[in-house]
């Protein structure tokens, strides 16, 4: 990952990370219960429709524009990282809006339907696409050795975190959570006390893991003051459609006052378009883009100079416009839409024992080609662009990463994998086959899901033949030379060389399986509406060079060795070089 560390912030952030001796002790470590527990307001009349809560986030920059802009006149913005302390403000009347990612959204409702309305999401601004990291100790090889992890408690870690688990076959429920109060390691140091996950993770050695910001990934990886072996294992790089950032708003606030509410979109639309016009034309529109950044640091990170910093998180909030509200609201062209997130977002929760319930959530049902009139950019499809420029230049590369990287246990640059059989002497696959579709169903997701990784597909042989071809040429065994002559229907013994050309045969074999697996999958995505660049999937044949089994001596080990892998990469792994343009 490219290190987004900011010169002012960072330096900040150094000074709250370095160790101090026993400060393990006065780490402030929560309990986890249920969000409408820890909120005690009632509810009251909203008092100041104008006011609009912002979090320290790089789309929150668009906010700020629509502001200083004039799109929203009279807008009133206020930061509130403290998420409990934002739903009571909402609840209170201080402010109609409540702003979080989707899945802290989902377990405000709760609190709101106690209060006797509800929260109606209208608006989703971003997604994060590398600002927060999974940070490792070094005895962590892959997300299945994580044991322990320190994260933001009602933070936009806790869904990602349970996620990743799940998604890589580890129960949630045999990770040991510690949850701290505040996102970030405190820009004055925290005094005695450890507020944050950066913080524990530094001073508690038995931590394996931390979710944080980008800034904080860096300052426990890189420079002086680094944990010692702490690296980045995982971003939101490579999952760029796991954290939605999106705005609700009360129910009885949206019921009475629709009008309002979609002016309030409409202007936010208006805004991203402007921002994104803006930054593009930054080198000739310097002082209005240079005034944009730092009133947002000042709103964003409580410092006007630190731009570098502001600037940082915006590039790495994908700001999803008017085309991405749609595929959101409507699932138009992805899998990764409100309706399937919030299950998703259900079932992770429950099955890690913090169970908000299932339900629809509300939405607001905008007329999105109404909303749409007269954007610039209306329409616009958005598409996760692979590393590769071609399919070609891709299975070149990921072959030689291949060879260099044979084993798929010894590496930890693989997300994720699952495997999928094949029948002997299968070579066509169907995507209409139901037991094959149970497959593909799980790797679409997790292709859109980790939209920022290469999808690898690979074929293996069935090489017992030819091991025992190579033994019995080794041993000079005539018996069993003869009977391997009768299977291959040879009219002379087999040489050297059959091994060299049944060698090849089982390479080419499965690299034609791997292509034909490739194909039906692309081709069940595309019937179910996916939009995909397909050069993000890259079919491999590894011949029998990684078995399952190396003595596969009956004919169920065999059948395990004769399968499909699919595996999901870190694109940095694969060090695709200066001649591969990275665009996203």
């Amino acid at each position: 990952m490219k290190s987004l560390f900011p010169s002012a912030l960072g330096a900040a952030l150094l000074v709250g990370l370095t160790a101090t001796p026993g400060l393990a002790q006065n780490a402030q470590t929560l309990s986890y219960k249920p969000l409408e527990a820890a909120t005690k307001s009632g509810l009251k009349p909203v008092t100041n429709d104008k006011k609009v809560p912002v979090i320290a986030w790089g789309a929150d920059v668009a906010t700020q524009l629509a502001v200083m802009d004039g799109i929203l006149p009279g807008t009133e913005l206020y930061r509130e990282d403290n998420f409990p302390a934002q739903v009571a403000n909402c609840l209170n009347g201080s402010s109609p809006y409540l702003r979080g990612t989707l899945p802290m959204i989902l377990q405000a409702r709760k609190a709101f339907q106690n209060a006797g309305t509800d929260l109606v999401v209208i608006y989703q601004l971003s997604w994060s696409n590398g600002g927060d990291c999974l940070v490792v100790r070094d005895r962590v090889k892959s997300i299945k050795d994580i044991k322990s992890v320190a994260l933001q408690l009602y933070g936009p870690h806790e869904h990602p975190a349970i996620k990743v688990l799940q998604d890589a076959g580890v129960d949630p429920s045999n990770v040991k959570f510690h949850y701290l109060p505040e996102l970030a390691a405190p820009l004055d140091g925290g005094g005695n006390k450890i507020v944050s996950p950066p913080g524990l993770f530094e001073a508690q050695e038995d931590v394996d893991a931390v979710w944080v910001i980008s800034p904080d990934a860096a300052a426990l990886t890189e420079g002086d003051y680094a944990v010692k072996g702490a690296r980045i294992l995982f971003t939101s790089k490579q999952a760029s459609r796991i954290i939605p950032d999106v705005y609700a708003v009360r129910k009885d606030y949206f019921d009475s006052n629709k009008k309002k509410v979609e002016g309030f979109v409409k202007g936010l639309l208006k805004a991203e378009e402007t921002l994104r016009d803006l930054v593009a034309a930054k080198a000739t529109k310097t002082a209005e883009h240079r005034k944009v950044m730092t009133t947002s640091a000042k709103l964003l990170l409580g410092d006007a100079g630190l731009v570098g910093d502001t600037e940082a998180m915006l590039s790495e909030a994908e700001l999803v416009g008017h085309s991405g509200n749609v595929a959101f609201f409507t699932g138009q062209g992805t899998t990764r839409s409100m309706e399937t997130l919030t299950e998703e977002i259900q079932v992770a929760f429950d099955k890690a024992g913090r169970g908000i319930g299932r339900f629809d959530m509300p939405v607001a049902g905008w007329d999105w080609a109404a909303l749409g009139a007269g954007l610039k950019y209306a329409g616009e499809v958005k598409v996760a662009k692979s590393v590769f420029k071609s399919t070609e230049q891709a299975q070149q590369k990921v072959e030689k990463f291949l060879m260099e990287n044979p084993e798929l246990d010894e590496r930890d640059t693989a997300l994720f994998d699952f495997t999928v059989p094949f029948a002997a002497n299968q070579n066509s696959f169907d995507s209409n086959d139901s037991a094959l579709q149970n497959y593909f169903n799980q790797a679409m997701g997790m292709v859109d899901t980790y939209a920022g990784t290469t999808m690898i597909i690979e074929a293996h042989a069935d090489g017992y033949l030819l091991m025992r071809l190579r033994q019995a040429l080794e041993k000079n065994d005539q018996a069993l030379l003869g009977k391997i002559q009768k299977v291959l229907k040879m009219s002379s013994t087999p040489t050297q060389q059959t091994a060299t050309l049944l060698e090849r045969s089982l390479k080419t074999k499965s690299a034609e399986r791997a292509e034909a697996l490739r194909d039906a999958f692309v081709d069940y995505c595309d019937k179910k509406g996916l939009v995909m660049d397909t050069n993000r999937i890259v079919a491999v044949g590894r011949g029998s060079t990684a078995p399952i089994y190396e003595n596969a001596d009956t004919p169920q080990k065999r059948a395990e060795n004769r399968r499909g892998v699919i595996i999901l990469e870190r694109l940095e792994v694969l060090e695709v070089g200066d001649d591969v343009e990275i665009d996203f």
